[in-house]
C-alpha cells in the first residue's frame, strides 16, 4: 500500500513537471531559422539574401561582365519590383588579360546603427576574387516601407562595405 502511494505521487509529480515544461516552451518565442542558398558555375553565382521580415532577394553575380545584379519580388504581385547593380570589377585587383575567377556567398548582419526607414538589410553578399585572395562585403540597401509598397519598380545599387584579403602569399603564374 506504502508503495502505490509513493508511485502515485511520482506520477503526479511528473505529469506536474511535464505540463510545466509545456506551458514554458509555449511562452518563450520560437527558434528563428534562416534558409540562404547558393549555387555556382564557372561563368555564374546565384545566391539569396534575406532582406527584411520575410523578403529576400536573389542575386546573381556574372563572372564575365562581373556584374552584380539583385531583384525582389512584391509581395502584392508576385512581380520582381526592385532591381540592385553593382560591378564589383573596381573592388578587386584585376590583372589584364587574366579572367577573374570570382565566389558568391550570402550571410546575415544586424546593422544596429541605423535606426530609421532607411538602412540597410538584414543580409549582406560577400564576393571573393580567387586570383587576388580579395573579399569584399555589399550592403543591401533596404527601407522597411518597401514591404507595404505599391509605388512601382525601383533601380538601387549594392554598396561595398569593407575588403578583407584572404591570401597574405603572392602566388606565381
Amino acid at each position: 500500500m506504502m508503495m502505490g502511494k509513493r508511485a502515485n505521487g511520482l506520477v503526479s509529480v511528473a505529469f506536474a513537471g511535464l505540463v510545466a515544461a509545456l506551458v514554458a516552451s509555449s511562452i518563450r518565442q520560437p527558434l528563428l531559422l534562416h534558409g540562404m542558398t547558393a549555387v555556382g558555375s564557372e561563368r555564374k553565382n546565384l545566391v539569396t539574401v534575406p532582406l527584411d521580415a520575410g523578403m529576400e532577394a536573389v542575386v546573381a553575380l556574372d563572372h564575365v561582365t562581373a556584374e552584380l545584379t539583385g531583384y525582389v519580388l512584391d509581395r502584392f504581385t508576385g512581380k520582381f519590383f526592385i532591381q540592385y547593380r553593382y560591378n564589383v570589377a573596381k573592388d578587386f585587383p584585376i590583372r589584364p588579360g587574366k579572367q577573374p575567377r570570382f565566389l558568391m556567398v550570402s550571410g546575415l548582419a544586424d546593422f544596429r546603427q541605423f535606426s530609421s526607414n532607411e538602412r540597410l538589410a538584414d543580409g549582406v553578399v560577400y564576393v571573393s576574387e580567387e586570383n587576388s585572395g580579395q573579399v569584399v562585403a555589399y550592403g543591401i540597401p533596404w527601407n522597411t516601407q518597401f514591404r507595404a509598397s505599391t509605388t512601382g519598380s525601383q533601380q538601387l545599387q549594392f554598396l561595398p562595405l569593407d575588403y578583407a584579403k584572404t591570401r597574405f602569399t603572392n602566388i606565381r603564374d
